[in-house]
């Protein structure tokens, strides 16, 4: 992200009128995304800055509803607040990097003039993009129907509560004279423990690869996050 786009934690806290407590307090109940915690060289050593325009408008919302809500209410409201209509053309896709037309046809999504994917299917198109360097074909059609039964089953509600995985794993079995290779797709809180015979072939953070979608659009949005959405489920 470019130095203009981005504002120091001593900045914000300033600008905003906040204190070093309430920032933290905030990020803790997730109300302010991990990845927007960015940790930059300087000449006085480390210091963290934020996405400049994602930042300023996330603690305004907040502070103009904790008066009302809990903080345990607020990551809820504000998702609900500006999720509902996301639409990403291929366009910007293009722009992203994100096409592939192998992927697209494993996704089941047409490219069409003027048209657009849903987040669903972007987020699709991100964690198969994130897998395929180390996951066969077969195991790609894998992932892709695994992952999309679980957003049928409400995924994208539990991403923001808490940290959930995509684990792609294989095992070979013996029996009989034969010897086979099983793939495995496996979507589960932080911390799943597998058998010890099974191969993890890759894990995948599903709530960083959200966060990293939505970084990306907004920063080709002119940082306007209410125009690409914090999504639960949507369409």
């Amino acid at each position: 992200m470019d130095d203009e786009h981005l504002i120091s934690k001593k900045e914000v806290l300033e600008e905003m009128g906040i204190s070093y407590g309430q920032l933290y307090r905030w990020k803790r109940k997730g109300l302010i995304p991990e990845v927007w915690f960015i940790r930059r060289s300087t000449f006085t050593g480390q210091e963290t800055f934020f996405p400049r325009d994602q930042i300023v408008e996330r603690i305004q919302r907040i502070k103009a509803m904790k008066s009302e809500h809990a903080l345990d209410e607020l990551a809820d409201l504000i998702t609900e607040q500006v999720s509902a209509k996301i639409q990403i053309a291929f366009d910007r896709l293009q722009k992203l990097g994100w096409l592939d037309d192998s992927l697209l046809e494993i996704c089941h999504i047409k490219r069409q003039d003027g048209a657009a994917v849903s987040m669903r299917e972007a987020f699709c198109l991100a964690v198969l993009r994130r897998v395929r360097s180390a996951a066969r074909q077969e195991e790609l059609d894998l992932v892709q129907r695994a992952l999309m039964d679980a957003l049928e089953k409400k995924l994208m509600d539990r991403i923001p509560s808490g940290t959930i995985h995509l684990h792609l794993l294989r095992k070979r079995i013996s029996g009989g004279g034969i010897s086979a290779e099983i793939s495995m797709v496996v979507i589960s809180p932080e911390g799943a423990i597998f058998d010890p015979e099974i191969e993890v072939v890759t894990t995948i953070d599903l709530g960083a690869v959200l966060q990293r979608i939505r970084l990306d659009l907004a920063n080709m949005n002119g940082g306007r996050s209410e125009d690409v959405g914090e999504v639960k489920g949507e369409e």
